[in-house]
């Protein structure tokens, strides 16, 4: 199964928005998160912090999906979406299941980020490994992967040496 540049960003947008925000039995909005993701961006070290690092799960129409997002104080981001997810094991970074770094051009305006993705012509551009996956609690793994930048496929990012220990968000 294919899907274009634009359907993808899509599924991005959607996939970021359940990582913005979440309501709580009062009424008010949680934004609680408990994790770590580190790793190298073309060798220069990245480290998420503890309160926007986040995974959450989803099952819709029989196919479980798990976003894992961790943002800097550099106002980067990385963030990976596995469609189809069945727990531990190997999966490939590519069209279907995404690895993407963002960061913005400009840290005071949200419309110049910037994003590099696994999205290119189908081929597995990264993995992501799944270590330990406790269903509804935690998320343990290892990932590498080459981005692409949307706007101009020439320029890329190496995401690298990256490792992640997140709570899932229930």
């Amino acid at each position: 199964m294919k899907f274009s540049r634009k359907t993808v960003l899509a599924m991005l947008v959607v996939a970021l928005s359940f990582t913005a925000c979440k309501s709580d039995d009062d009424g008010g909005t949680s934004a609680s998160a408990n994790g770590e993701l580190t790793a190298k961006v073309d060798g220069q070290s990245y480290e998420s912090m503890r309160e926007a690092t986040t995974a959450e799960e989803s099952n819709a129409g029989g196919v479980s999906t798990i976003a894992i997002t961790g943002g800097s104080a550099d106002s980067e981001n990385i963030q990976f979406i596995i469609i189809g997810f069945d727990g531990e094991g190997t999966y490939q970074l590519n069209n279907i299941n995404l690895g993407t770094y963002t960061y913005l051009a400009d840290p005071g305006d949200y419309m110049s980020a910037v994003l590099f993705s696994t999205v290119t012509d189908g081929s597995s551009n990264g993995e992501i490994n799944i270590s330990s996956y406790t269903p509804g609690e935690n998320v343990q793994g290892t990932f590498n992967f080459t981005g692409y930048n949307n706007q101009d496929i020439s320029d890329t990012r190496v995401v690298s040496e990256g490792s992640f220990n997140v709570d899932i968000r229930n």
